[in-house]
């Protein structure tokens, strides 16, 4: 694999997570307001949307979390050599 296209793969794991956890928020807040619907002052349903948001947002990344930690070769795949290692990997591969 080309050293570019590894980091480009780190790039975009390391930019999918802040996109799952907003588009996770973005349900949430969703949900939350659909919910929130039933409460009649403004500020009760503002509170319930945004809590209901900010759980669904933090559960994504706590689920995201477990899932890499226990896929580690997934990480170790997209993990770039270091400078040092990139000779032998080189060497290796031929």
């Amino acid at each position: 694999m080309p050293r570019w296209l590894a980091h480009l793969l780190i790039v975009v794991g390391w930019l999918l997570t802040p996109v799952l956890a907003w588009s996770a928020s973005y349900v949430g807040l969703w949900a939350g307001a659909l919910a929130a619907t039933g409460f009649t002052r403004p500020v009760t349903m503002l509170v319930v949307a945004a809590a209901v948001a900010t759980l669904c947002g933090f559960t994504a990344l706590f689920i995201w979390v477990r899932f890499m930690r226990r896929v580690p070769h997934l990480l170790s795949h997209h993990m770039a050599p270091r400078t040092s290692e990139e000779h032998r990997a080189v060497a290796a591969a031929d």
